[in-house]
């Protein structure tokens, strides 16, 4: 689908009338909804065993939400940070246009030093004129090792991106954490090329197989897929929509005057409890 050499053709079932609305209600009550997903309408992530996010993942494939996301040079750039000490460290990148989150790019690397990240970051600002407003780490940041001389990943962080926009996502548990992103992925925009194994990880993301019960448990198994996940739950929980600025004029009792007048006696009633007890007189 991302390479031009290859032929690309997508007829879902419900879309092409290549197969009758009889043949496929009879289908439906063969295959599990998770089944005729995947052979009938394309929606393959649907489909993968234990996925936290197949559903929304297939929604914003759908509904033209993994895209080209151009980047508003007049709004803030948000980080979210999901920090790897052994494996990967994941950021996502994006801004918020009213209720919407547009992210714009997306990173993971493993083993690598603070100082990388802190220069990708600068490099990011300079080459896609991203001017940001917060970088949002994961509470654990707030640590402090002794392998780093006694300091926290968000003090080194600090020392190359000063300390004014960095900030700590509230700790949530993982289970909530997971609910807010899949309500936050209802109203995400994703580019699609510059996001493309951050979008994988998301799809991919699974429940853990518990051979025993023969069931998935609900926590997260831990693979590739967690920390572009776990960041995207930083995203999820960081994130504000933009509320408009209405400014209200305040209201101005000017008394009674001889002639026309808007004011009334309840208007002096109010203005008089305001600066009077009930009990004085007029």
């Amino acid at each position: 689908k991302q390479q031009d050499e290859w032929f690309f053709l997508e007829l879902r079932a419900s879309e092409s009338g290549l197969l009758s609305d009889e043949y496929l209600a009879k289908t439906k009550k063969i295959l599990t909804p998770e089944q005729f997903a995947q052979e009938y309408e394309c929606d393959f992530a649907a489909a993968l065993p234990g996925a936290f996010f197949g559903r929304e993942m297939v929604a914003a494939e759908r509904e033209g939400r993994i895209t080209g996301v151009q980047v508003d040079a007049h709004l803030p750039v948000f980080t979210a940070w999901d920090i790897g000490y052994r494996d990967d460290t994941a950021i996502w990148f994006y801004q918020v246009i009213r209720d919407e989150i547009h992210v714009i790019d997306f990173h993971a690397s493993s083993g690598q030093t603070i100082k990388f990240y802190a220069d990708l970051i600068l490099e990011r600002a300079k080459v896609g004129k991203y001017q940001y407003a917060c970088h949002w780490l994961p509470h654990d940041a707030k640590a402090k090792t002794l392998a780093s001389g006694g300091k926290s990943i968000i003090e080194q962080l600090a020392e190359h991106l000063g300390l004014s926009n960095l900030a700590i996502v509230p700790n949530l548990d993982v289970q909530d954490g997971i609910q807010a992103a899949r309500l936050a992925l209802q109203r995400t925009w994703f580019d699609e090329e510059r996001c493309a194994d951050g979008l994988e990880a998301l799809r991919q993301y699974q429940r853990e197989w518990d051979d025993d019960k023969k069931t998935f448990r609900e926590r997260p198994r831990h693979d590739w897929t967690s920390h572009p996940a776990d960041a995207f739950r930083m995203l999820a929980v960081a994130w504000r929509a933009e509320e408009p600025k209405v400014v209200t004029p305040p209201v101005v009792i000017d008394g009674l005057r001889v002639g026309q007048t808007n004011v009334t006696m309840n208007d002096l009633w109010e203005e008089h409890d305001r600066q009077h007890s009930r009990t004085a007189r007029i």
